[in-house]
């Protein structure tokens, strides 16, 4: 089923998993991705360190390549003669959300005297109070009243 040419990109798929998982424990966490391109396989690291392990380790690459017959009937179609490393820019990690919103601590004291005969300025003046007081209870404020 797999031989159809609509399976073409699976086929290549199980091969960089079996390439994958043949390498040593260490150059697998620092592969982001990989492809092939005129006859030559490209390895994506996420950080130098990475790309000298691999380069470091070129030729146990590609003793695995010409070696493993699982590895050679999966890639057999792509013809591999070359395997180069390059540290990628890009990362398919999600950076961790942080919250936008700001967090303070209450600064001020819900005990100040409201001097105004103003029915509407009072309540605002006992709103403004209450919030003053829960933010302190809290420990942070949030913006609302």
């Amino acid at each position: 089923m797999l031989a159809h040419p609509t399976y073409a990109k699976l086929r290549q798929q199980t091969c960089f998993s079996l390439i994958k998982k043949a390498l040593p424990a260490t150059l697998q966490r620092g592969i982001l991705f990989m492809y092939v391109k005129n006859r030559t396989l490209f390895f994506a690291v996420k950080h130098p360190a990475f790309k000298m392990e691999f380069d470091y380790k070129l030729s146990l690459i590609k003793k695995l390549l010409s070696s493993m017959p699982p590895l050679q009937e999966a890639c057999g179609v792509h013809r591999i003669e070359q395997v180069k490393v390059f540290v990628s820019k890009f990362s398919t990690q999600p950076e961790p959300e942080s919250s936008s919103e700001p967090r303070y601590t209450e600064r001020a004291h819900p005990d100040f005297a409201v001097r105004t005969d103003n029915e509407r300025l009072t309540s605002v003046f006992e709103a403004i109070r209450e919030s003053v007081a829960k933010n302190r209870e809290r420990g942070t404020v949030n913006g609302e009243w």
